[in-house]
């Protein structure tokens, strides 16, 4: 029995800082939080609620974690499901790792996860990370959903390994025609296209791990797009170089007349700045409508929109008009949560150097000393939650 301070959701703006005891059975996990990151999707519940959230209800998805206990029945689980259906597994690591947890334990049909019907859910079905201890029970550990962290992963990194796998999931979702076969059946290559132009919009944590996703993924220039000159130095100074910075003002409360003749000065500055070509990957990772709208004017006629998914959002997504594009040569290929895999792929990543978040979330180490709703609302770079601080 481990007695944990834990922030506890009650309803639309009522979270509460309360003790809970967490017991684990002979086939659960128990796990220290280390680190806790606040997705968007929390922020939402946070104001608005959620029909798959029952309060009361302990969110919180995005960890970096340490194993305090391991079930005496846990060695004996061996029927994957899941990501790991018709598998057997053995679950090897031990107390003292360190681990983060993929959250959506979903179906999968030939490699691919399926968003419809999961298995079940961290923080919306099983509670979450915003606590000082987490159970994790046999459905994770059958879906091969706890992954090791390498010892040289700091747990910021650690806590932005779910995120910037939901980031990876969508680029590698995108394709781009590289050729026909003999009957003229389209050939594609997944991913930002190499050698092309590559486009962020928005300025948060999110949109820097895409940023420099298109770098890893060889996009040959990159622009960023954000509404002030104090989030473009926030970039500036995160990033480094190699990276475009657009400062294109905040017009987002403007009449809609207005805006759409802001949006054609931006494309048409975006277009001497690319030689009239535009870019071959668009990148709406902010929560707009006018994002998402801008976001079609920006891709040339063979380009694709990757429409980064962001709780609470589709509502104003739905005003947007992106159905436009259908006339066009051009997709839009959307996102929801990430697959195991990309999960593994961002922590392998992580632990080579290949990739680093250092600095990327919010400066300031929120704890339970702080109000709930200071940590449920903060804005600007993703805030964390460091329980035992």
């Amino acid at each position: 029995m481990y007695e944990s301070k834990t922030f506890v959701y009650h309803g639309p703006g009522v979270v509460r800082c309360e003790t809970r005891n967490i017991e684990g059975g002979p086939e659960d996990v128990i796990v220290k939080i280390r680190a806790s990151a606040r997705c968007g999707t929390d922020k939402t519940i946070f104001y608005k609620g959620h029909y798959k959230v029952n309060p009361p209800a302990v969110l919180g998805h995005e960890v970096s974690a340490e194993i305090v206990q391991i079930g005496p029945k846990v060695k004996d689980l061996k029927n994957g499901i899941g990501y790991r259906e018709g598998e057997k597994i053995s679950f090897d690591l031990k107390v003292g790792d360190r681990v983060t947890v993929q959250s959506r334990i979903a179906r999968y049909e030939n490699g691919l996860m399926l968003l419809s019907d999961p298995i079940t859910i961290l923080s919306f079905i099983i509670p979450g990370g915003y606590s000082q201890y987490m159970k994790i029970p046999k459905e994770l550990i059958l879906s091969g959903s706890v992954v090791k962290i390498p010892e040289s992963v700091s747990d910021e990194n650690a806590a932005l390994a779910e995120p910037a796998a939901c980031a990876l999931e969508s680029i590698f979702a995108t394709p781009h025609p590289v050729g026909v076969d003999r009957e003229g059946r389209h050939i594609y290559r997944s991913g930002i296209k190499k050698g092309g132009n590559a486009c962020v919009i928005g300025s948060g944590t999110v949109s820097m791990i895409y940023a420099l996703l298109c770098r890893l993924e060889e996009a040959k220039n990159i622009f960023i797009i954000v509404r002030s000159e104090s989030k473009a130095e926030t970039v500036r100074k995160i990033m480094g170089g190699g990276f475009k910075i657009i400062v294109v003002g905040d017009y987002g409360k403007k009449p809609m007349e207005e805006k759409l003749r802001e949006e054609e000065k931006i494309v048409g500055r975006l277009k001497d700045e690319t030689g009239g070509y535009l870019f071959d990957d668009v990148i709406p990772a902010c929560p707009s409508s006018d994002a998402q709208r801008l976001m079609l004017k920006l891709y040339t006629l063979q380009g694709y929109a990757v429409g980064a998914c962001f709780g609470g959002t589709h509502e104003l997504v739905d005003g947007a008009d992106i159905d436009q594009n259908h006339y066009r040569s051009a997709k839009t290929v959307g996102t929801s949560g990430c697959s195991t895999r990309a999960m593994e792929t961002i922590v392998r990543w992580l632990g080579e150097g290949k990739i680093s978040f250092k600095g990327f979330s919010n400066p300031k180490h929120f704890t339970f000393a702080d109000k709930p709703e200071e940590f449920f609302t903060a804005e600007g770079l993703k805030p964390l939650l460091y329980p035992w601080e």
